[in-house]
């Protein structure tokens, strides 16, 4: 029927008129960004069912647990009382598949860095299921080679222990892979009840997949997206997302935003509109009974909030900057990064440069020299490096085999999948990462590295049962890796 973005929906709404034959539609999907799409279902049930959360003819699923076939069921209900009746699947993962784990891993990881667990535990659930893990494979310490490539946050992945634990605590468990898109594509096909409208919220749609072309076919598509790149034409998009919400929020208040604020506020958000919303909140508190909020204000009452990538602690951390690397220290831990991903990230890094060392003081890894050039290294180190790896994962498939329960009677033995994340080099396509660690590692002697691990381990310990604040626990740990004289 229709597909239009959510800067559209005001006037498709309005045109609507089953007196013209213009009726409601009894699909309408919801695609994008979180809280725009949240937006728009808000203008939609206004539209269909005003009042509807007071209503017995609104039927609210949650998508991390709903069952489709419980859904279509409800949708192939007539309601008790006159009207129109509105069932709402929220968060549907009718578009998840393995290509969509790496995307939900990423959403995981940015919902727990911004302290929002329920929302991070149904990203990480719904990526296992996809991928087929279990709860065990998602707990193993070389699980970094069991999730998509990339999707790791540059395989510091602590932050998984963390909403695992959560979902334990809360009785979480991984949903069943079901075939929601099938069912939900045939029940579109055969209709439903007239007066009934089903409305379904998803973070991201594939155009290419059939169910969302019979959803288009028979209802409407409403596309919240906001690019996510860095170039000059995304960033307008999303400023232009941003200047929105801007204009929105202040209405109500009697106040604007001066144009220096808002490219502030901007600079220390990023596009995040979680946290833009929050920070907007807190500068219209702060102005009190003026107008205008200025970059001032901004400057006074607000933390830095855009996130340093936590690749770049760490590459301070192995290049020995003692400064910058506090510093990144610092910003990780004031975003409300959990001391123990911190500390896992120190660990991921020190234990591959000695897994370097290892090789380079081995026969396999003498082609090594101080010096060594990027298409040298390429052309005599990097085939060496993925032999080690090879030979390394082919041992620890035989340890894995060997110590292996026996299958119960008449099942077949399953091979296990060996993985580690002292795999040096995880994408031989990508050498450069590599070569770099090669040129870190040269900054280390091989004991002083083994002293450290003695520390990450003891820091362990403080950081689960010692008094001190944990910023001096991982302070003191990243001054012992940085002392050039160790």
């Amino acid at each position: 029927m229709a597909e239009i973005t959510h800067n559209e929906l005001r006037s498709h709404l309005r045109g609507l008129d089953p007196a013209a034959g213009n009726a409601p539609p009894a699909v309408v999907l919801i695609h994008g960004e979180e809280r725009i799409v949240q937006g728009a279902l808000d203008r939609i049930l206004e539209r269909l069912l005003p009042e509807a959360r007071g209503s017995l003819n609104y039927e609210p699923f949650d998508g991390a647990t709903a069952d489709m076939g419980d859904v279509l069921a409800r949708m192939n209900t007539f309601s008790l009382t006159p009207g129109a009746k509105v069932v709402v699947l929220k968060a549907a993962r009718i578009f998840h598949s393995k290509e969509d784990a790496a995307r939900l891993l990423s959403q995981a990881r940015k919902a727990h860095a911004e302290d929002d667990l329920p929302r991070a535990a149904r990203g990480l659930l719904s990526a296992l299921s996809q991928l087929g893990l279990t709860f065990a494979e998602a707990r193993r310490p070389e699980r970094a080679v069991l999730l998509p490539a990339g999707a790791d946050g540059a395989e510091e992945d602590g932050w998984v222990d963390a909403v695992l634990a959560y979902c334990g605590e809360n009785g979480l468990s991984i949903p069943p892979a079901a075939d929601s898109a099938g069912m939900l594509q045939r029940a579109v096909a055969k209709g439903f009840p007239r007066g009934n409208h089903l409305i379904i919220t998803t973070d991201g749609a594939d155009r290419r997949r059939s169910v969302y072309g019979a959803l288009n076919a028979a209802g409407l598509i409403v596309d919240c997206s906001v690019p996510t790149g860095e170039g000059r034409a995304d960033r307008q998009a999303q400023e232009a997302v941003l200047s929105d919400h801007v204009r929105a929020a202040l209405a109500p208040h009697g106040k604007v935003l001066e144009p220096a604020a808002f490219q502030a506020l901007c600079e220390m958000t990023g596009f995040n509109l979680g946290i833009f919303a929050n920070n907007l909140e807190i500068l219209i508190d702060y102005a009190g009974e003026r107008r205008e909020i200025t970059a001032g204000d901004v400057a006074a009452v607000l933390a830095r909030t855009k996130k340093d990538p936590i690749f770049e602690f760490t590459n301070a951390l192995t290049e020995r900057h003692l400064d910058h690397a506090l510093f990144f220290l610092g910003t990780l831990l004031d975003g409300e990064i959990h001391p123990l991903q911190a500390l896992a990230a120190m660990a991921n890094q020190v234990r591959k440069l000695l897994a370097v060392k290892e090789f380079t003081a081995s026969p396999e890894g003498a082609l090594w020299q101080r010096g060594c050039s990027f298409p040298l290294f390429q052309k005599t180190v990097l085939p060496a490096v993925v032999r080690r790896d090879q030979e390394f994962l082919a041992r620890l498939e035989a340890w894995e085999e060997a110590a292996a329960a026996p299958p119960a009677e008449g099942k077949k033995k399953k091979k296990p999948r060996a993985a580690s994340d002292l795999v040096l080099a995880r994408n031989p396509g990508n050498a450069y990462p590599v070569y770099m660690l090669f040129k870190k590692a040269q900054g280390f002697r091989r004991e002083q590295l083994l002293a450290v691990i003695r520390r990450l381990s003891a820091a362990d310990a403080e950081l689960k049962s010692s008094p001190l604040h944990p910023r001096l626990i991982l302070e003191r740990v990243v001054w012992q890796i940085c002392d050039t004289h160790g």
